[in-house]
């Protein structure tokens, strides 16, 4: 008995440890696209400070693509799908905007951005397109873990 609830206990805590990106976050084929012309791979988007921030987070799968995306005089958006207002990167002056940018992009390196949600107007469920530069990302849902 003992031995079985073991085995159960490591089964649940392998699941909690698995990221994100395993509960389809976006359909495979977008993904795949995704990392075929930008070298980035989607794997959350989730509410964080009690809702008044967004985090997005991706993995780096090919540095040279994803180059552009981690730009530093990029500017990234979060548009709201049903209201169209678009939210922006903090920058508190004393540490800069709230993204991690590089001038050389790691494989398999998970990079973050936060984006403002002031008011909390995003709520868990919602659907947004994150744009950074000419790259967008329609259709992602935001989660709260």
């Amino acid at each position: 008995m003992l031995h079985s609830l073991k085995i159960l206990l490591l089964c649940c805590a392998v699941q909690l440890l698995q990221p994100a990106a395993a509960a389809g976050i976006l359909p495979e084929n977008v993904q795949a696209e995704l990392e075929q012309q930008w070298g980035i791979r989607v794997i959350s988007l989730r509410q964080s400070a009690a809702g008044y921030m967004l985090d997005f987070r991706y993995k780096v799968t090919d540095p040279v693509k994803a180059k552009k995306v981690l730009d530093r005089s990029i500017k990234p958006q979060l548009i709201v799908t049903s209201t169209g207002n678009h939210l922006q990167v903090p920058a508190p002056s004393k540490i800069g905007p709230l993204r991690q940018s590089s001038r050389e992009p790691r494989t398999d390196t998970n990079y973050f951005i936060f984006f403002a949600n002031p008011r909390r107007q995003v709520n868990i469920g919602d659907e947004v397109s994150i744009q950074i530069g000419k790259l967008e990302i329609p259709g992602l849902k935001v989660s709260n873990s």
